[in-house]
């Protein structure tokens, strides 16, 4: 993680937080947006899209909401009608209804549960949307797993922080079967697995080197593999992961841009997307990997972002777009989307869209 000075809060469209114990969730979900969390401004950054899935500037920026600072990770609920926000500086998280006209209303965050989380880097929510997990980066130290109990009206309550066996744990997925989930451990280069009860709570499997700073996962449909971004090896590693929760290497891959991070599969799983970090102040590249049963493959070279720092990165619910958030050390933030060839390549970058707000962060992006 690079080291940050906290900045002063930038200007924003400040939406108070609304009181209320079961709030009732917008008849329909809001039309199509793209949002980014803005780690150095406290702001969440929301994007139209055209109907090639290009953005739509300028972005409308709010508050993550009262009190809350350094929205660091965002996740959207299936039903579109939520996004969560992990927030580092406040240990906590946002939940933020998405209204049918597509305005944001931030409600009071959830306070992590005991013991309490420090730095929350990573967030995933549960295939049925019922319990919501936060990777904790512990200040580069342990690790630690928090859980959280969604309620049917979108409410997170923290319920336990567990270790996660594992340094600076900083993401974490959950397998669409919903019975494991695995975190990177960036401090120690390996990664964890869970195993999920039907309660939501995870006990612990095993733990794995993969490579120097071990920084997001990703697992495919099938529940069958997790990908890992080894930032500071410059590789990606494949693992099996089993019906138990066991995880067992299977390939490593070089990487052909500096310091992976962010990493998202297509809907079928035979395509992954890597924003690459470059220290935050080089220039940002994505690289694009066919993946078997056994190993990565080159999707041809890596696409310059036109912005410094790549880092969030997701697609849309179509997959013909790609998108990525610009870290862009000290700078203004930026989003890049590239559309997606029927093979999977990735087109030439369009024109980086500025977020009205500065450095977001890790798991900082998020489509329908």
């Amino acid at each position: 993680m690079p080291s940050r000075k906290l900045p002063a809060v930038t200007g924003a469209l400040v939406l108070a937080a609304v009181s209320c114990s079961a709030p009732k969730p917008p008849d329909a979900p809001g039309p199509r947006a793209v949002y980014v969390t803005n780690w150095a401004s406290d702001t969440i950054s929301s994007f139209a899209t055209e109907a090639d899935g290009a953005l739509r500037a300028p972005a409308t920026s709010l508050s993550v909401g009262t009190g809350a600072t350094h929205p660091q990770a965002s996740v959207r609920s299936r039903d579109g009608k939520w996004l969560y926000v992990g927030n580092w500086g406040t240990r906590d998280v946002t939940p933020i209804r998405i209204e049918a006209n597509g305005a944001l209303t931030p409600f009071p965050s959830a306070p992590g549960p005991a013991p309490q989380p420090v730095t929350p880097s990573g967030i995933a929510l549960s295939p049925a949307g019922t319990a919501l997990y936060t990777a904790n980066f512990g200040n580069g130290g342990d690790g630690t797993v928090s859980q959280y109990r969604v309620s049917p009206g979108g409410q997170p309550h923290g319920v336990r922080t567990i270790p996660a066996h594992g340094r600076a744990t900083t993401g974490l997925a959950v397998a669409p079967d919903g019975r494991s989930l695995v975190t990177a451990n960036s401090g120690s280069g390996d990664v964890s697995a869970f195993r999920i009860a039907p309660d939501g709570s995870l006990t612990w499997v095993a733990t794995v080197p993969t490579g120097a700073g071990a920084f997001f996962v990703a697992i495919t449909p099938d529940s069958g593999r997790v990908l890992v971004t080894n930032s500071k090896a410059d590789s990606l590693s494949v693992l099996r992961l089993s019906a138990d929760s066991g995880l067992t290497p299977v390939a490593s891959v070089a990487n052909a841009a500096s310091e992976p991070r962010g990493i998202v599969l297509n809907r079928t799983g035979d395509r992954a997307y890597v924003a690459n970090f470059a220290d935050g102040t080089g220039p940002g590249h994505i690289t694009a990997f066919s993946v078997d049963g056994k190993t990565l493959r080159p999707l041809g070279p890596p696409v310059a972002t036109g912005s410094n720092g790549a880092e969030g990165i997701t697609l849309s619910s179509d997959g013909k777009t790609l998108y990525n958030a610009n870290f862009n050390t000290n700078g203004a933030g930026s989003v890049t989307s590239y559309p997606i060839a029927t093979d999977g390549a990735v087109g030439p970058a369009r024109p980086p869209v500025l977020t009205g707000g500065r450095q977001p962060d890790l798991t900082s992006v998020t489509a329908p």
